[in-house]
C-alpha cells in the first residue's frame, strides 16, 4: 500500500451530525471540514442542502455514526464513518475528534494516537515542535500518523522535512482528514510509505539536522526505544544535529519512569545535553 492522493472530502463530527439532524428547517452554519472553515448548511424535511449542489439524505446521516466523537465522511447517496478495518492485522483505525470543531486524531485499536486531555491533537502537538530549539535544512519525522507534526516542522523549522509512515491504513485515513492537507499539500514534505528503521539505515551518516521521533507508546512499538535505533539516529544526525523524542508518560500512575530509560540509552549512543522537554526528551549530537 502506497501513499495515496489527497482527497478534498467533507467531513464533519457526530456532534455536528446530531446539531444538524436536530435543526428546524432553513439554513445552518457549520463546519464541513471538522472545523477548518465555516459553511452554510440548508437543512431541510428528509435532506441536508450541501453548499456544492448535494444533498444528503438525513436517514443515511443518522445511520452513519454512533458516538459525538465519530467522524463522518458525506457523499451524496452516501454517509460512512472515517473507519478501516485490516484483517490481516487485526486493527481497526477511525478518525476521531474530542472537541468539536478542533483536528482530530487517530485512534488504533482504542488507542488514541495524540494527547487528548485537556488539550485537542493539534495544540499537544505544537508544544512539542516548539521543543525543537533551532532551525535547519533537513529534517526525518520518523512516524507520520496524520501528518500534524510534518505539517509544522516544515512550516516553522526546515526547509525539507521527510516523513515516514509504516501502516497504509494511516495514510487512507489522513489522505481524507482535512487537517491533514498540508501533509500531501506541502512542496517542501515528503511522505514515504516505509518502515522508519529502513529509511533510516539507509541514509547517509551526517545527513540530517534533527530526527523528530513520535512513535507509538512502548506498549505498542517497544521496538523504536531500542538503544540500537538511537544508535542509528546518532549516524544520521550532523555534529551539532537535534533528536526530538516523544515519550508521554505512560505508566507514570504506577510510579514508572520511561524518560529515564530513554535518557540513558540516549546518552550510551552518544548524545550530549540529554533532557527533557515537553512531552519528551531532547538529546544533542556533540560537534566535536
Amino acid at each position: 500500500m502506497g501513499v495515496p492522493d489527497w482527497q478534498r472530502a467533507t467531513v464533519i463530527s457526530g456532534r455536528t451530525a446530531r446539531r444538524l439532524l436536530d435543526a428546524a428547517e432553513g439554513p445552518l452554519t457549520a463546519s464541513l471540514d471538522l472545523g477548518r472553515n465555516r459553511h452554510e448548511v440548508m437543512v431541510e424535511a428528509g435532506a441536508l442542502g450541501l453548499p456544492d449542489g448535494q444533498h444528503v439524505a438525513r436517514g443515511d446521516l443518522a445511520d452513519a455514526f454512533s458516538a459525538p466523537e465519530d467522524c463522518i465522511e458525506l457523499r451524496a447517496g452516501e454517509c460512512r464513518k472515517v473507519y478501516r478495518y485490516d484483517e490481516s492485522l487485526h486493527k481497526y483505525y477511525k478518525l476521531f475528534q474530542p472537541f468539536e470543531d478542533r483536528p482530530p486524531t487517530i485512534v488504533i485499536n482504542g488507542a488514541t494516537m495524540h494527547p487528548i486531555v485537556g488539550v485537542d491533537p493539534w495544540e499537544g502537538t505544537a508544544s512539542m515542535v516548539a521543543a525543537v530549539p533551532r532551525r535547519g535544512e533537513q529534517c526525518l519525522d520518523t512516524c507520520c500518523g496524520l501528518g500534524y507534526s510534518a505539517q509544522m516542522l516544515a512550516a516553522t523549522r526546515f526547509e525539507h522535512v521527510t516523513t515516514c509512515e509504516v501502516d497504509g491504513n494511516v495514510l487512507a485515513v489522513a489522505a481524507v482528514n482535512p487537517w491533514s492537507e498540508g501533509l500531501f499539500g506541502a512542496s517542501n514534505v515528503r511522505v514515504l510509505a516505509t518502515d522508519l528503521r529502513e529509511f533510516v539505515a539507509g541514509s547517509p551518516a551526517g545527513s540530517l539536522d534533527c530526527v523528530f521521533h513520535d512513535p507509538p507508546t512502548v506498549y505498542q512499538a517497544g521496538e523504536l526505544y531500542a538503544g540500537e535505533l538511537y544508535e542509528e539516529f546518532f549516524r544520521v544526525l550532523a555534529p551539532g544535529g537535534m533528536l526530538y523524542h516523544y515519550v508521554g508518560a505512560p505508566g507514570a500512575r504506577r510510579g514508572q519512569d520511561y524518560a529515564r530509560g530513554v535518557m540513558r540509552r540516549l546518552t550510551e549512543a552518544g548524545f550530549v545535553r540529554v533532557r527533557r522537554v515537553p512531552g519528551g526528551v531532547l538529546g544533542i549530537r556533540p560537534r566535536g
